[in-house]
């Protein structure tokens, strides 16, 4: 009697086995487009961010430079007016380090929890 029903249970059993390995496709091609799409947003953000900070420094340079005649002509001495914007890079500069944890470290690990960890936890919750 056995015998009779086990044709059956061998096609449900290889009806579960494609089943299982068209899902597994599925979580594979998922899975490549969720890492491109990752990719995408942190490349993305590391352009804007690379061209931000190119422009900045273009931006600073020309600043810095224009302080610096002014300073130097208010001082009428144009190597004190260098001088003097150098004391105030070099303050920045400082300021910059002291601080770089809570404007640099802080929001990239942000960034990147958001982006790589919570992503995650919404898609399961849907």
């Amino acid at each position: 009697m056995l015998m009779l029903g086990t044709g059956k249970y061998t096609e449900d059993i290889k009806d579960i086995i494609l089943e299982l390995k068209h899902y597994l496709n599925l979580q594979k091609k998922y899975l490549a487009i969720d890492t491109a799409e990752k990719t995408t947003a942190l490349l993305s953000a590391v352009a804007i961010a690379a061209i931000s900070i190119l422009l900045g420094t273009i931006i600073l340079l020309f600043g810095t430079f224009a302080l610096a005649y002014w300073i130097g002509d208010m001082l009428n001495s144009l190597p004190l007016g260098f001088l003097s914007m150098a004391v105030i890079v070099a303050l920045l500069l400082l300021l910059f380090y002291h601080k770089r944890n809570a404007w640099v470290v802080q929001p990239l690990a942000r960034m990147a929890a958001k982006l790589f960890v919570d992503n995650d936890d919404e898609e399961e919750e849907n």
